[in-house]
């Protein structure tokens, strides 16, 4: 019975250590009601140059919000390239690819200041075939997911350049 007991209260300092710690963490939760991305923040976007970025512009607005005025601008510049997934020997009639879109983020606060500047990039795959008019179908629906999952990439790294 005594190793039960001590096995026991082992567990219950190991509970009542616990809690004290899990109160301290400062973490915010990005996601749910009580979130960093709950609220809406007032930003103006540049103006896009091309429909990638006016995907990305559009996607940000919609989750982060839009403001007028005196409030931080995000800009960003979005290029895109792809390339085989492999160099088979063999040839065969389907071809899988993957589409690349990078984008160079800046944000600056209402009086110049680079509160945040990067670079980031998001994939996704397709496959080509014989029948070029789906081929180029699948990669524009390539590049526009992956602009959609570079948003919110995107989306993630503002969050956290406001919340410092």
């Amino acid at each position: 019975m005594s190793s039960f007991s001590r096995s026991f209260g082992g567990a219950l300092l190991a509970l009542a250590l616990l809690a004290p710690l899990a109160a301290c963490t400062g973490f915010t939760p990005v996601y749910g009601e009580r979130g960093l991305g709950a609220e809406r923040i007032a930003l103006s976007y540049a103006a896009p140059n091309n429909r990638l970025e006016q995907i990305i512009y559009q996607d940000l607005a919609l989750r982060l919000g839009k403001g007028s005025g005196d409030v931080p601008q995000v800009s960003v510049s979005v290029s895109e390239g792809g390339g085989r997934l492999t160099n088979g020997l063999v040839d065969t009639p389907n071809s899988p690819r993957q589409m690349v879109v990078t984008a160079k983020i800046t944000l600056t606060d209402v009086d110049g200041t680079v509160l945040f500047s990067g670079t980031r990039s998001q994939t996704a795959d397709y496959t080509t075939d014989a029948q070029s008019f789906a081929s180029q179908e699948a990669a524009l629906d390539a590049q526009r997911r992956a602009a959609r999952l570079l948003a919110d990439t995107i989306r993630l790294e503002l969050l956290a350049a406001l919340a410092k």
